[in-house]
């Protein structure tokens, strides 16, 4: 049986953070049970008779633990009844600290949930109050600390660098603190500074002093190099895990795998289209809306795709898997990059992989965009 990836969306949250532009909606707690309704018709019509398997679940957001304890036992058993789960599937929840309850860990443990994902962004609280988190770092701590006492082993936690007030010595304290708390993976990113976000007001303001690039950079080395000796391997420009707890479910993406998305503004790929459902509650919940864009992608834009995600990851692409899946040699495709990039040392050849190499890492992005062709 052919297993694909589960993304589940849950678009609400206590408060908008203030550096957020996903699809996510504050004070909308009437729509709850209604949501799910949706969501239980849409997982339905895939239906686990119709051969409907997976073998990665994520639930994320928004603030999925925003959910109460029996809206999310109904989720979890929508997603068993509609779905032929793998023997071992991966299924992770996010949460956020001050979201979360004895009664709604329950939930999720009985739901078949046993891996979690904890937005913690920092451990310092001026830091939190800066961004627009709901949570102090204590109550961050606490939370970790308490899922792994109600009996989750798989935890992870999601960190992020530039913050507004932010400074070297205050990341490497959270870098620290997350460290030493029982997780097995590490999720650190740099804040991106997105248009009609609150944030991007107060940086166009001058309340805060735009990151600095080189900071940021060097923030970065010290990662991989601090979780290294704790660990704790980078797999994917940015994340790190303890040796076999590498995201499952986020390496589909990474390796242009299937999936599919269920939820509000959820996208799906089945490898040759990628569609989504409209971002609108109101239209989600009275069953419109569903698949409403389609791109169909074409053999070039799979090959991009392919090189691109999966030079995110460390381990780089195979050429035997770009034959498979396009029935061309890779170094005869891209002939001209690998020519210009290899010898400058942010490329390099190894075991039948394409990858970058420490140095190609540090300046990713413009080393992937030379592969769109």
């Amino acid at each position: 049986m052919g297993y694909t990836g589960l993304y589940i969306h849950i678009p609400f949250c206590v408060r908008k953070c203030a550096y957020c532009d996903f699809t996510s909606y504050a004070g909308r707690e009437s729509m709850f049970e209604p949501y799910i309704g949706a969501l239980e018709r849409e997982l339905g019509s895939y239906g686990a008779g119709d051969g409907a398997a997976a073998d990665t679940v994520f639930i994320g957001g928004g603030t999925p633990s925003v959910l109460s304890a029996e809206l999310i036992s109904r989720l979890c058993k929508s997603v068993r009844t509609n779905f032929e789960l793998a023997e071992r599937t991966e299924w992770s929840m996010e949460v956020n600290p001050g979201t979360v309850t004895e009664e709604k860990l329950n939930a999720m443990l009985e739901g078949g949930i046993n891996r979690v994902s904890v937005g913690v962004q920092s451990f310092c609280d001026a830091e939190l109050r800066a961004a627009g988190r709901i949570h102090s770092a204590q109550e961050a701590y606490n939370t970790v600390l308490g899922l792994r006492a109600a009996g989750f082993e798989n935890i992870s936690i999601d960190l992020m660098a530039s913050l507004p007030l932010q400074t070297a010595e205050s990341f490497k304290k959270t870098l620290g603190t997350a460290a030493e708390l029982p997780v097995r993976h590490i999720s650190v990113y740099s804040l991106i500074i997105e248009d009609g976000t609150p944030l991007k007001e107060k940086y166009d303001s001058g309340e805060y002093p735009e990151p600095d690039e080189d900071e940021d950079r060097e923030l970065y080395r010290y990662t991989g190099e601090f979780l290294a000796g704790r660990g704790f391997e980078r797999y994917e420009i940015s994340n790190y895990a303890a040796p076999g707890y590498e995201s499952r479910h986020n390496i589909k993406y990474w390796e242009c795998t299937p999936y599919i998305g269920a939820g509000a503004a959820a996208h799906s790929y089945t490898g040759s289209e990628r569609y989504f459902n409209t971002p609108s509650l109101e239209e989600y919940i009275s069953g419109g809306g569903r698949r409403m864009g389609l791109e169909r992608l074409s053999e070039n834009d799979r090959m991009s795709e392919f090189m691109m995600m999966g030079l995110r990851m460390t381990a780089g692409v195979s050429y035997a898997e770009f034959m498979r899946r396009f029935g061309r040699d890779l170094r005869s495709v891209y002939a001209r990059e690998l020519e210009r990039l290899v010898p400058t040392g942010l490329l390099e050849e190894r075991g039948g992989r394409l990858r970058l190499t420490p140095r190609g890492l540090d300046v990713a992005n413009p080393v992937m965009c030379e592969f769109m062709l």
